[in-house]
C-alpha cells in the first residue's frame, strides 16, 4: 500500500506528466437521428382525454390509491378497508395533457358522496366574488339565464344571481338540496345537451367538473352540438385546477383518483377547439392553481346539413325497400325471370338489406369465377358463372354494384352476347340502365 501511495504521489507532482497530453479516448457518438428515435413515445393503447392522441409519456403509477375526494369512512377500519384503485399518470406527447388511465367513473360516489375538500376559505372567497364580478362586467352577465354544471350548494350562482341573472343548477349529488336552500333553481341529475332546448340558455358555467370526467371530449361535443341544433351560441365558462405548476415544482399530491384530467392550458384549449368552441378567452388564475376559459359554439353549417341529409335518407329506405320488392313481385307474377349481378360484397349487402330471397330471386351470377359454386351470404342463392344463362335464359339483369356497372354492362353486353335488359339500383329503386344514367 505504501508503495502505491508513492507513486500515486510521485504521478501527481511531476510536471511532465501533468503537461503531457492526455491520452485519446474512443467515445462513441449517438447521432442525433437515433436519440430522437430513442425519445420518441410509443403509441398505447391509453388516448389522450384532449386530443386523443396516443403517444404520451409515462409519469408514475401507482397500485393502491384510495379515493381522497369522497367517501370519507368515518372508523379506522372503514379508512383501511377502502377499495384500492389503479393510478397509471401520464402525460400526453401531443398537446400535454396530463391524465391517468384505468378510471372508473362507477367507483365515484358522486350520487351519494359530497366534496369534502375544504374551499372556504377567505382568499377563495374573495376569488370567487372578483371572478363573478368580473365576468360579469367583461361579458355583460346581467338578467341572463344562466346554467351552471356542477352547481354543488350553489354559492357560486347565488353570487351571479345577485346581478338580476336567472340561475339554474345541475348537480347529481346531495348538495342540490343545499342550492335548492339557496333560492337556486336546482335539479339533481346530470346534465346533458339536450336540456339546452328547453332552457334557452344565455351562458353556461361549469367548474371544477371537466377533470372529474372520463369522456371530457364527449362531454363537451354534446353541448355544443345541442346549440347548434337549437341554434344556440351561449357563452361557455369553465374552469380546472391547473397541473403545470405542480409538474414544474414536481409535485405529486395534486394527482387524485377523482381527477382523471389534469389540465395545461394548451390541453385545456385544445379540448375546446377540437369540441367545437371558439376560445375567447384562457387565462391562469389564483396563483396559477386553477385555469379559467371563455368560449362559445363554433357555427357549423356543415353539421346541420349533415343533419338534413341523413333525416332525408333515413326517411327513403322503408320506400326503396318497398319499391325494389314491388318491382321484383310484379316481374315474377308476370312470369319474367331475374338474374342477380354479384354475389359478394356491395351485391350481397343490397340482396340482404332489400331482403331479396332465393324465392324472390333464385339465380345469382358473378363475373370473379373464383366465387362459383359458393352461396349469397345471408340468403343462400348458389353463386353461377355467366355461362350458367346459357342453359337459364332470363329477361332481366339487376346489376348490384353500382360502381361496376358499365364494366359488368360491357361484359354482358360483348363476353356474354346478352340481350335482355338490364337495371342498377338508383334513385330510390330500380331503374334501367342506360346511356343516359348517371351513376
Amino acid at each position: 500500500m505504501k508503495d502505491i501511495e508513492n507513486k500515486q504521489n510521485d504521478l501527481a507532482f511531476d510536471p511532465d506528466i501533468i503537461q503531457a497530453p492526455l491520452p485519446e479516448v474512443d467515445v462513441p457518438q449517438t447521432p442525433p437521428e437515433s436519440l430522437m428515435k430513442l425519445m420518441a413515445p410509443p403509441a398505447t393503447k391509453h388516448s389522450c382525454l384532449a386530443c386523443k392522441s396516443v403517444y404520451n409519456y409515462t409519469i408514475q403509477r401507482w397500485d393502491q390509491m384510495p379515493l381522497s375526494v369522497l367517501g370519507l369512512p368515518r372508523s379506522e377500519r372503514e379508512a383501511r378497508m377502502m377499495q384500492r384503485l389503479v393510478m397509471d399518470v401520464r402525460q400526453c406527447a401531443n398537446c400535454g395533457h396530463v391524465f391517468h388511465t384505468d378510471f372508473d367513473y362507477d367507483n365515484i360516489p358522486y350520487r351519494t358522496g359530497s366534496n369534502l375538500v375544504y374551499n372556504d376559505g377567505s382568499s377563495w372567497r374573495q376569488y370567487h366574488d372578483d371572478l363573478v364580478d368580473e365576468w360579469v362586467a367583461d361579458f355583460n352577465l346581467r338578467g341572463k339565464r344562466i346554467v351552471e354544471i356542477g352547481c354543488g350548494e350553489g354559492m357560486f350562482l347565488e353570487r351571479l344571481a345577485q346581478h338580476d341573472n336567472h340561475c339554474i343548477g345541475f348537480e347529481p349529488g346531495p348538495d342540490a338540496d343545499r342550492a335548492k336552500a339557496r333560492g337556486i333553481e336546482a335539479y339533481a341529475e346530470y346534465f346533458q345537451g339536450s336540456r339546452l332546448f328547453d332552457l334557452k340558455a344565455d351562458a353556461l358555467i361549469c367548474r371544477h367538473v371537466i377533470e372529474h370526467l372520463a369522456n371530457p371530449l364527449d362531454f363537451l361535443e354534446d353541448i355544443s352540438i345541442a346549440c347548434c341544433e337549437a341554434d344556440l351560441s351561449p357563452l361557455f365558462f369553465a374552469e380546472v385546477p391547473l397541473i403545470e405548476k405542480a409538474m414544474e415544482q414536481h409535485r405529486i399530491n395534486d394527482f387524485l383518483y377523482e381527477h382523471v384530467s389534469n389540465f395545461t392550458k394548451n390541453s385545456f384549449r385544445t379540448l375546446f377547439e377540437r369540441a367545437g368552441f371558439e376560445v375567447l378567452d384562457i387565462r391562469a388564475r389564483f396563483h396559477d392553481e386553477v385555469v379559467t376559459i371563455v368560449a362559445k359554439p363554433r357555427p357549423n353549417p356543415l353539421q346541420r346539413a349533415i343533419r338534413r341529409r341523413v333525416a332525408s335518407f333515413n326517411r327513403s329506405i322503408s320506400d326503396q325497400i318497398k319499391n325494389v320488392q314491388d318491382t321484383l313481385q310484379g316481374w315474377k307474377r308476370d312470369g319474367q325471370r331475374v338474374a342477380l349481378w354479384g354475389g359478394t360484397g356491395k351485391a350481397a349487402a343490397l340482396i340482404n338489406m332489400i331482403g331479396i330471397t332465393k324465392e324472390l330471386a333464385p339465380i345469382v351470377i358473378d363475373s370473379d369465377a373464383r366465387k362459383a359454386g359458393g352461396f349469397v351470404p345471408g340468403t343462400g342463392q348458389e353463386i353461377h358463372t355467366p355461362d350458367y344463362l346459357e342453359t337459364h335464359p332470363i329477361d332481366h339483369i339487376l346489376i348490384c354494384t353500382n360502381w361496376r356497372a358499365r364494366d359488368i354492362e360491357r361484359e354482358i353486353r360483348e363476353d356474354c352476347g346478352l340481350d335482355c335488359d338490364l337495371y342498377v339500383y338508383l334513385n330510390q329503386g330500380l331503374q334501367k340502365l342506360t346511356t343516359e344514367c348517371a351513376l
